[in-house]
């Protein structure tokens, strides 16, 4: 019975092993075949601007910031808070999108990565 017992561990063990270098093998092929350059590896950073709830400001939200949400209040905080996720996220593509009090998209604002060009999207 013991030596049963000890076969069938042994029979496992070897064919634990053979899957695993079956797994081994096919990612190795997977990843052989991909072609890296087609994909990018950069993220998209996707910011909010919406009004506060006690109607104080705007707060902009990402989850690119680390202490989310930011309050701007003032005549241009609207403007200031796009400079500021423009800037915060210059290697990085970048979408932001300004809602209205009922939760509507007023104005969605596009970003290339390169925060010295000046290519931008506008859709209202």
């Amino acid at each position: 019975m013991k030596k049963l017992r000890r076969q069938n561990v042994v029979d496992l063990k070897k064919q634990a092993r053979r899957v695993l270098k079956a797994s081994i093998n096919l990612v190795q092929q997977r990843w052989g075949k991909l072609d890296r350059r087609k994909h990018s590896t950069r993220s998209i950073h996707i910011y909010e601007i919406r009004p506060r709830a006690d109607k104080h400001g705007f707060d902009l939200s990402s989850d690119a910031l680390r202490y989310s949400p930011l309050w701007y209040r003032g005549s241009n905080a609207i403007v200031d808070a796009v400079a500021y996720a423009r800037s915060y996220s210059r290697r990085h593509p970048v979408v932001i999108r300004v809602y209205d009090g009922t939760g509507n998209v007023i104005e969605t604002l596009g970003y290339r990565g390169d925060f010295n060009s000046h290519a931008q999207t506008r859709h209202r």
